[in-house]
């Protein structure tokens, strides 16, 4: 069975992607199993390479993944399926689906670093570490009572969207005394405790019983600036807010103005609406704001992971066997 590596490559990584995230040892291995094409197969360069895909059968790929055209999807007839080492393909997926292609992704991969991330996080949130860090920058705290937080056990902890991360999360959170409450449409109350969650919540009680609250909401438009001002104002004295989802969920102008107003309150940014923030941004000097750049999902050696469980994949397709990673054609399709 033939197959060959399609990717445009990315502006923020210079290297080599496929080098990034397969690596020699896995490209190896991809080798072992198919006839692999050597070249890297781009939107510039297909047409070249066109007639020497007309046998390929699996497609690996990365970010920068792109979706052929119809004319160049014809030069491809025996194309079973695509596996993605990354996370969503929702942008590009649907062209593959409705050629029948069978689309893998390693979204469960990436989703293991991001709820560690958040793990590490909520826990320090209930220790209320950040604020009292603050707190002791000032210089010494002797004969003073720093602020602590209310520590992890019985606290709650609010998650908003259930998906790859958050599952994985939840999984993580079960070790530790605390109530979960989460927002997600599509669960019920039975399946939500089966997975962990002590109670189903709207986004208004999320924010106001949570100690910490997390946000993971899938990247829709219908999830655009749908954390609003009011939200962040009815936070419990002391509580954190943390986002590893998107930074355009966040009516971002409104809760600058919250943790403007309420020193109290605590923000872990990992995405923010836009990626730096411009220069003067109070996201970069408001003492209760922390950023960091986009780092909580695969990185260095996370990487290799996605691709450990794409090559998976692709070894059950040449078993005839079903795929683990396998998107719900109707499912990714209905959210896209």
């Amino acid at each position: 069975m033939k197959a060959a590596i399609f990717t445009n490559g990315v502006p923020w990584f210079p290297g080599d992607i496929v080098d990034y995230v397969y690596g020699e040892e896995r490209l190896r291995k991809i080798a072992g199993l198919f006839d692999l094409y050597p070249t890297v197969i781009n939107s510039e360069n297909f047409a070249v390479h066109a007639a020497n895909l007309r046998d390929v059968e699996a497609v690996f790929s990365c970010w920068g993944v792109f979706a052929p055209t119809a004319e160049e999807f014809d030069q491809m007839p025996r194309l079973r399926g695509l596996f993605h080492a990354g996370g969503s393909v929702r942008a590009v997926a649907e062209p593959f689906i409705r050629r029948g292609v069978a689309v893998c992704t390693a979204v469960e991969a990436n989703a293991i670093p991001v709820a560690e991330f958040c793990l590490g996080q909520i826990l320090l949130s209930c220790k209320g570490a950040y604020r009292n860090s603050r707190y002791c920058r000032q210089g010494s705290w002797a004969g003073e009572h720093p602020p602590i937080g209310r520590g992890a056990y019985g606290e709650t902890v609010a998650l908003i969207g259930i998906g790859a991360i958050s599952r994985h999360l939840l999984k993580l959170l079960r070790h530790f005394d605390l109530r979960v409450i989460a927002v997600c449409e599509y669960l019920t109350p039975a399946q939500a405790r089966d997975i962990g969650i002590d109670a189903l919540v709207d986004i208004d009680t999320a924010f106001r019983e949570g100690y910490v609250v997390s946000n993971q909401l899938a990247d829709t438009p219908a999830n655009a600036r749908i954390l609003q001002e009011r939200h962040f104002a009815s936070l419990r004295e002391g509580a954190t807010f943390i986002n590893t989802g998107r930074g355009a969920q966040v009516d971002e102008p409104g809760m600058l103005a919250v943790l403007r107003r309420r020193p109290d309150l605590t923000a872990l940014l990992d995405v923010q609406a836009v990626e730096p923030p411009a220069p003067g941004s109070e996201l970069y000097t408001l003492p209760n704001v922390f950023i960091t750049s986009h780092i909580a999902g695969s990185a260095n050696d996370e990487v290799r992971r996605m691709a450990d469980y794409v090559i998976r994949d692709a070894e059950h397709l040449l078993r005839g066997e079903p795929m683990p990673g396998q998107v719900d054609p109707a499912v990714l399709l209905s959210r896209a």
